[in-house]
């Protein structure tokens, strides 16, 4: 397939003025018979619309008879329904999204269009020599690769499509099922490396610092012709499933077009999979190394990196390979890829010494002589890993540092779902979640403004700030154009050593109050129990004097190794969602967040959920929506400060990515403070008999004690009387609140004190995560609202408030992403009162 009439080089030189093609896949589907024809089996009126070649020499290629129908045949008319099902199959194949496609691309269209015919109509060696033939077997001299456009690929499926012995509903749904991804276990595959890519490239930093580097002298020559590419340790000197596994990266990747290694119909399925690879590797660096199979059918490792210096590995694990065992050796088969962030440290080490020894400049003086391959040599790197090791992170004096890099923008859309959209609530309330900043000690975000406004007019509407959130009272003739814009600027945070990092850098470490301890220290006791007993039987319970960072650092690498994703397992425990990751080493990012979080609490360190959504370019190739809900982690290491962290398949860095290829933004953490939940009590009065910030307690013990400090059994004789506790209930109560404030189990407090310092703990304690306050419910969407209001500066009754369902616009495919599950959904049906439809548009824009 294709033709000869573009010139060499790339797609964005070749002309576009004629589309050439040839019969190079003709035989590839049964030649119908006159009965066949005459009996009306094959349809031969399947117009698609190809315009009408003006080159002679492409209508010759079609052959005789191609050219006597294009000279005495009437106008048809169009079928647009199957010329646009086959243009899919065009976009599909085209992996770069130029407009063109390449003859390997046209011989893969070919290939998923002919495997719609019967067995018996089926050719599959004739389809096997089409595609190698359209691969390429070209000499070093080069011929010049074609290229054909939409109408001249519509010109060479006519045949074919007139050909295929389907009728014609039954063809469009196969040329659906063809492009629709997960119809085949390739396409399965690669749906979850994509949801994996999401999950863990958020611990994996932007490096900017990599170069070009020096070639290992084996090359891989492509049979195309049109290049050659270095082999890398371990495809070079390794097994054959080490190379191949090379040269399928490097065609998925887009760095070659040569795909005569791999099996017609495994090329076929990977085309419209290319785009996605490319970007993963343009995110995460060229391959470096690859490792593997110990045995046949093995599991083998390839390894990018931006340089052999670099401070993070990515890793993709491909298993279930089938090559040939006779050379040429060919890809016939796979299973899947598993992909992970890793430490230099955890590539085999003799295949690590191997990388950096390519790149010394006495290896790289020898390959001057072919001009072609010169590369310069990396440059001289010293960086320091993103997790130190464990003696390192006892014993170094370690800083956080937060450096601005961008300002993001989010501008969040409504629209009602459903029937709600004919008859609106006369007025909402709506409230709309603060970031925590630097000036508050957690380093990620600075400068947050929140406008809520028309967007037609740019009028922004009446809001009431609090401490954490802002409330707006919007009408219904509002929603249409209303926007809640956030605007933050997003800052790199790292932990370094002190002694490696300018002053004004440095972000400085504060103190916890007791109010604080208590709420990021909160657990139920007996959960806190067995939290301990489950990590200390699996060797991760907490060392004698042990850091806080330390202690972080080790659990969170041990989900590195023996824990899987898993989405449906976390809605099955979610009331209980803490030891879930501990006790089933499976969970989703919830799962894993949680259950690091809550361990860190049991062994005294504080820590936090942190609620919102993953965000960027990645998070856009992967599920098709530019953000995705997300849940992440952060705790307070003594001495250094808030550490931002993602404990999703375990910690490989500690930090925030502050770019716009993927990053986070956390609105909100999973449980409300004291403070907060004053404000909250000031826009909407909780149920009857509710007492969240603990005041009939603090009024009581002011009422026997005064203002003196009050001793631990006075304390807890008091708690027991105004809870109706047993004395042995209260007084463990009364320890946890003591001990957690930092006071000691016999301390004395005041009535203010002990009754804000229970009132942080069980505010702190786990709830089903975005649930239970309607401040962190904002976490969901970035907003939250009611039907009812307005608000007018006294707090609304709750039971006159009917909560809006927020649901992100387009979460089908996120979630398509993450499960089997495809097709769309009536959100209207699945909540009494009306639902939003929220979509997101991201911006960055340089700092002032």
């Amino acid at each position: 397939a294709g033709g000869g009439g573009h010139s060499r080089g790339s797609k964005a030189g070749a002309s576009r003025g004629h589309s050439s093609v040839t019969t190079a896949a003709r035989n590839i589907i049964g030649t119908p018979t006159a009965a066949d024809a005459a009996q009306g089996r094959l349809s031969s009126s399947r117009n698609i619309g190809s315009r009408p070649s003006s080159s002679l020499g492409a209508l010759h290629a079609r052959g005789p008879a191609a050219e006597t129908a294009a000279v005495n045949a009437k106008p048809r008319p169009v079928d647009e329904e199957l010329r646009a099902a086959l243009l899919r199959v065009f976009r599909w194949c085209d992996g770069d999204g130029d407009g063109l496609i390449s003859t390997v691309e046209l011989a893969a269209a070919q290939r998923l269009v002919a495997e719609l015919g019967s067995a018996g109509e089926f050719d599959e060696r004739a389809a096997t020599i089409a595609f190698e033939s359209a691969a390429g077997t070209g000499e070093a001299d080069g011929k010049a690769e074609s290229f054909i456009d939409e109408s001249g690929f519509l010109l060479a499926m006519q045949a074919m499509v007139n050909a295929l012995p389907l009728p014609r509903r039954e063809l469009l749904g196969g040329l659906a099922r063809q492009t629709s991804g997960r119809s085949t276990a390739f396409d399965k595959s690669v749906s979850n490396l994509k949801y994996a890519i999401i999950s863990n490239v958020s611990n994996l930093a932007g490096d900017d610092t990599a170069d070009g580097i020096p070639a290992p002298q084996a090359l891989w020559r492509t049979a195309t012709g049109r290049g050659q590419f270095p082999l890398p340790p371990g495809a070079a000197n390794g097994p054959p499933e080490g190379e191949v596994a090379f040269k399928m990266m490097q065609y998925l990747s887009m760095r070659t077009e040569d795909a005569s290694f791999i099996d017609g119909q495994l090329a076929a399925q990977m085309m419209g999979h290319r785009a996605m690879f490319k970007q993963m590797a343009d995110l995460c660096g060229e391959i470096h190394g690859v490792h593997g199979p110990a045995a046949v059918g093995g599991a083998i490792d390839v390894f990018l990196m931006k340089s052999p210096d670099t401070e993070q590995v990515f890793r993709i694990r491909i298993t279930g390979m089938r090559v040939s065992r006779v050379p040429p050796f060919r890809l016939l088969g796979m299973g899947g890829f598993e992909p992970s962030p890793i430490e230099p440290m955890d590539v085999p080490p003799m295949l690590m010494t191997e990388i950096r020894n390519i790149g010394t400049p006495r290896q790289f003086a020898a390959l001057h002589t072919n001009d072609e391959m010169s590369i310069p040599p990396a440059p001289e790197l010293v960086r320091q890993s993103s997790l130190l090791s464990e003696t390192d992170l006892q014993h170094i004096d370690l800083v956080l540092t937060s450096t601005p890099v961008a300002r993001h923008s989010f501008r969040i859309r409504f629209k009602l779902a459903g029937n709600a959209a004919m008859m609106p609530a006369p007025m909402y309330v709506m409230m709309v979640p603060r970031l925590k900043t630097i000036d508050a000690g957690h380093g990620c975000f600075s400068e947050h403004t929140i406008r809520v406004l028309q967007s037609h007019t740019g009028i922004q509407l009446d809001t009431e700030p609090f401490g954490d959130f802002l409330v707006a009272n919007v009408r219904s003739h509002h929603i249409k154009n209303l926007v809640v814009e956030h605007e933050y600027t997003s800052r790199r945070v790292r932990v370094q050593p002190r002694s490696a990092i300018s002053g004004s850098e440095i972000l400085p470490a504060r103190k916890l109050s007791p109010e604080e301890l208590c709420n990021n220290l909160a657990d139920d006791l007996d959960q806190a129990s067995k939290l301990r007993s489950i990590l200390e039987s699996q060797g991760l319970g907490r060392r004698c004097g042990e850091r806080d960072i330390a202690y972080a650092v080790r659990i969170g690498r041990a989900l590195c190794q023996g824990y899987t994703y898993d989405m449906p397992i976390t809605e099955q425990y979610i009331q209980s969602l803490p030891p879930l990751i501990w006790e089933k080493r499976r969970g989703d990012c919830s799962a894993f967040n949680a259950g690091f979080v809550y361990a860190l609490r049991a062994f005294g360190v504080p820590a936090r959920v942190l609620l919102g959504l993953k965000y960027g370019q990645a998070v856009k190739q992967a599920c098709g929506s530019i953000v995705a809900p997300h849940a992440q982690a952060e705790f307070f290491a003594e001495g250094i400060g808030w550490v931002p962290v993602d404990a999703t398949l375990g910690i490989k860095r500690l930090g925030h990515e502050a770019n716009s290829v993927l990053s986070f933004v956390g609105w909100r953490s999973g449980q409300l403070n004291v403070a907060e939940a004053e404000d909250v009590s000031k826009v909407v009065r909780s149920a009857a008999g509710a007492d969240p910030t603990r005041d009939a307690l603090r009024r009581s013990l002011a009422d026997a004690h005064g203002t003196k400090s009050i001793s631990s059994a006075e304390l807890s004789a008091g708690l027991a009387k105004t809870d109706g506790l047993t004395r042995a209930v209260a007084q463990a109560h009364t320890e946890q609140v003591l001990q957690l404030s930092g006071l000691g189990k016999k301390a004395t407090a005041s009535a203010e004190q002990f009754s804000r310092g229970l009132a942080a703990i069980d505010l702190g304690k786990y709830r089903e995560l975005g649930r239970g306050d309607i401040l962190t419910q904002t976490a969901q969407a970035g907003v939250k609202c009611y039907e009812g209001g307005p608000f007018k500066g006294g707090p609304l009754a709750q039971e006159r408030l009917k909560e809006n369902m927020m649901v992100q616009d387009g979460i089908e495919g996120v979630l398509a992403a993450v499960t089997d599950e495809r097709g769309s959904q009536d959100w209207s049906c699945m909540w009494p009162y009306g639902v939003f439809l929220c979509s997101y548009e991201f911006e960055e824009k340089p700092l002032l």
